[in-house]
């Protein structure tokens, strides 16, 4: 009867033991993946940190240029993106609540920037589209989304901060929008500042011919604005600008030279490679000759760009003449 009683006591012994050593170590184990998680949520906070101060930049739309407008976007989402591939490539048995948290803060906050910059390239674009508020609208709503979740996420960690065996690493109060209560009143706001205080961000398309000058040098000019030039071949300087802020590219310049009979005595087409945002270029019209005492005009033009709004100083027309032989 001693030994049965002396080996049930050594069975329940040995079976609490082994509970205790299971759970000891099934604790073991979510302490140090919690320890993992939060090491990751570390470098999660850190990239936002830094992404959410960006994005305050952003929204500020000074006079900055369209390239460094789009960098600094860019910047953005790349942080984004890596801290949301931190957080969905955690292994882990179990899914605490502050993963949970995580986890909806790094999605939304992506999805916000995403969808952000794609809608203001798009008002950059288009000043005018419609419903583009929508959209934006939709993005502040995520990001709104995004810092509501990582607040409670931080709330939650600094209860648990005083647990055994917690290592918490250095976690940045991030804020993109804050708990916005009115998206849409948000997003017409932004419209309304980026479309007023965003000169540098908009493209503006302007090609222009700023002057053109006879070569050789005329002897003098009539009354009627007629240059009276030489007995020579005649070329004719142009000078070409880019008042856009945008790279123009295979810019098309015709030059039409006809008589004061309409006849068309001379006619060239050529191709300019790049003229660069407030750059000035010269290009040579063909030396031609032309017959003396006769009034000719060279009728100059510039092919319009994509998306191009003046295009009144994309021509040009200067009269010229060789005075007859006496």
């Amino acid at each position: 009867m001693k030994k049965t009683f002396s080996y049930l006591l050594i069975a329940i012994l040995a079976g609490a033991l082994s509970i205790f050593v299971s759970s000891y170590y099934q604790k073991f184990t979510e302490q140090q993946e919690f320890n993992s998680f939060l090491e990751k949520a570390g470098l999660v906070s850190s990239l936002h940190n830094d992404a959410s101060e960006k994005f305050k930049t952003v929204l500020d739309f000074s006079e900055v240029s369209r390239e460094d407008f789009e960098l600094t976007l860019d910047q953005i989402i790349t942080n984004s993106k890596e801290a949301y591939n931190l957080i969905n490539n955690i292994d882990s048995k179990t899914t605490t609540k502050e993963q949970e948290l995580l986890h909806i803060a790094t999605i939304h906050w992506l999805k916000g920037i995403e969808l952000f910059e794609v809608s203001i390239i798009s008002l950059i674009d288009n000043p005018n589209s419609e419903k583009i508020q929508e959209s934006i609208a939709q993005s502040i709503a995520d990001f709104s989304v995004g810092d509501r979740a990582y607040d409670e996420f931080l709330f939650l960690i600094k209860q648990n901060s005083s647990d055994e065996g917690t290592f918490l690493p250095v976690l940045y109060t991030i804020e993109y929008v804050g708990i916005e209560d009115n998206s849409y009143r948000f997003a017409d706001l932004l419209v309304d500042k980026a479309q007023s205080g965003s000169g540098g961000l908009f493209l503006r398309r302007n090609l222009a011919i700023s002057g053109a000058e006879f070569k050789p040098n005329p002897l003098a000019r009539t009354e009627e604005g007629y240059s009276v030039l030489q007995n020579d071949k005649v070329e004719l300087q142009i000078v070409l600008t880019n008042e856009g802020n945008v790279d123009a590219y295979d810019v098309v310049i015709l030059v039409l030279v006809t008589d004061e009979f309409g006849d068309t005595v001379h006619e060239q087409q050529a191709k300019i490679n790049s003229i660069g945002p407030q750059e000035s270029r010269i290009f040579y019209s063909d030396a031609i000759d032309i017959e003396p005492g006769v009034v000719h005009e060279w009728f100059i033009k510039l092919e319009e760009l994509e998306k191009e709004e003046n295009l009144n100083d994309n021509l040009f027309e200067v009269f010229g003449f060789i005075p007859p032989e006496s």
